[in-house]
């Protein structure tokens, strides 16, 4: 479950740098499922409850906050980043900013998910070493 969460943070951001891109080939090729909101949506939720549910489990192991704070931290840049992306939609403006936050969110969550399998990997209140 652990590789899941941290590809789901993964595929998230390389969704977020590659839309921008898309965008220029679309109208040719028809991937117009990769642009869908729902999409969107469904993929930050998978993501979430994946490394949501493992930084409860490595939490149990190591008691640190780390990984936690990274997870919401990128979380928080992300929503900063989905809001400004729909305030400039509907005011017209083509300032693309928001890619960067958004990328920069999903990379953050990929990251808490390694943090946090580092920190079980090396855990000293419970002995483990793997």
């Amino acid at each position: 479950m652990k590789k899941v969460g941290l590809w789901a943070s993964i595929i998230c951001a390389i969704h977020c740098t590659a839309l921008p891109l898309l965008m220029i080939i679309i109208p040719t090729t028809g991937v117009y499922l990769f642009i869908n909101e729902t999409f969107e949506f469904v993929l930050l939720g998978l993501s979430l409850l994946f490394n949501i549910a493992n930084l409860c489990f490595g939490y149990k192991q190591h008691r640190s906050n780390k990984a936690v704070a990274v997870l919401a931290v990128g979380l928080f840049i992300f929503v900063i980043g989905r809001l400004m992306h729909h305030h400039n939609h509907h005011n017209g403006l083509q300032f693309d900013l928001f890619n960067v936050f958004m990328v920069a969110g999903g990379l953050l969550m990929a990251l808490s998910s390694l943090i946090n399998d580092k920190m079980c990997r090396h855990c000293k209140t419970c002995g483990i070493k793997k």
